[in-house]
């Protein structure tokens, strides 16, 4: 049966416990993420069968003038249905055919390993949007082969530049770099500063995340935030300086990234891009599209326009 919870009647322990038994979930599913990236306002729609949760449906809402939206998190390219081998209610069309009656607007990206499209009534659009994952079963030297040209040349100047590669405890200067940069042209306030530490910090104590610098004499270059679980890495955050840039300190990271983790039978999953420059050199690895779906609920009659979130302007230009 499935039942709609509220965040206080959510069970984290029965919560984890489903998801140790469902098929290599993603890593934006875990309760201590989503309390995070929701400021534990968020509910789920969950198959329960005794007291074992057998499927989940995690919700983020907001309320504005009294009535509930789902919307997509910062930080949180998809959310969905995680199942296991006791659901029966095993199809994410079936869980979003219930939200048009909970919430007055929805807004929500997903994952859809399927080639048919969403089959959902006429009050739903939805899109494909690309993702970018690199199987990381093969050896390095096997991933290293479907590498393009230009970017094997480009490791080879990288490598003559002096980089160094190091494991860092903070956030704070991979923050301050992407701010100096890229930050100057996205619409990111303190608060939003504020969370992306705040998620460094919880992923730290659970012991999935990683940052990782480039220097050359003490001078960041480049530097990254990842998610690593057991299934898959998860390039979450990263930043480049012009010089960076200018020496290919990132695709020398991601390489090291790559070659640490060959033959591990994880996914690399570079969260996509729908930017052809970022699309084209996550390509350059030999990373793969794979497709999501983007879904919006259209509005009722008496629900205000709904507002693109600063999540939707990041997904169409930080990628």
């Amino acid at each position: 049966m499935i039942q709609l919870l509220r965040h206080h009647e959510i069970d984290p322990v029965f919560w984890e416990a489903c998801l140790q038994k469902a098929d290599k979930p993603l890593v934006y599913l875990h309760v201590w993420y989503l309390n995070v990236v929701c400021a534990n306002q968020w509910e789920a729609l969950v198959e329960i069968q005794g007291k074992e949760y057998v499927s989940l449906f995690p919700l983020p809402v907001k309320k504005l003038l009294g009535r509930k939206r789902v919307y997509q998190p910062l930080f949180t390219q998809q959310l969905g249905l995680a199942i296991t081998a006791a659901s029966q209610h095993r199809s994410a069309e079936e869980y979003l055919a219930l939200l048009p009656e909970l919430y007055v607007q929805v807004h929500y990206q997903l994952p859809w390993p399927f080639s048919n499209a969403p089959e959902l009534p006429d009050q739903w659009e939805w899109r494909w949007r690309p993702n970018y994952e690199l199987s990381l079963k093969p050896s390095y030297a096997i991933i290293k082969q479907g590498y393009t040209t230009n970017l094997q040349r480009n490791l080879k100047k990288a490598v003559k530049s002096q980089l160094v590669l190091q494991q860092t405890s903070t956030i704070a200067p991979l923050i301050a770099l992407f701010q100096s940069t890229k930050g100057k042209e996205l619409p990111l306030r303190e608060r939003h500063y504020h969370l992306l530490k705040k998620l460094h910090d919880q992923a730290f104590k659970e012991g999935v995340g990683q940052v990782w610098e480039v220097r050359n004499h003490n001078n960041l270059l480049a530097s990254t935030f990842i998610l690593s679980t057991a299934h898959r890495i998860t390039f979450l955050f990263g930043a480049s300086s012009n010089q960076g840039r200018a020496v290919n300190a990132m695709a020398f990271l991601l390489d090291h990234l790559i070659q640490k983790e060959a033959s591990s039978g994880k996914t690399f999953d570079f969260e996509g891009s729908e930017v052809p420059g970022v699309a084209n050199f996550y390509a350059g690895f030999g990373a793969q599209p794979v497709s999501y779906v983007s879904l919006s609920s259209k509005p009722k009659p008496s629900a205000l326009q709904w507002t693109p979130t600063v999540f939707t302007f990041l997904a169409k230009h930080l990628r």
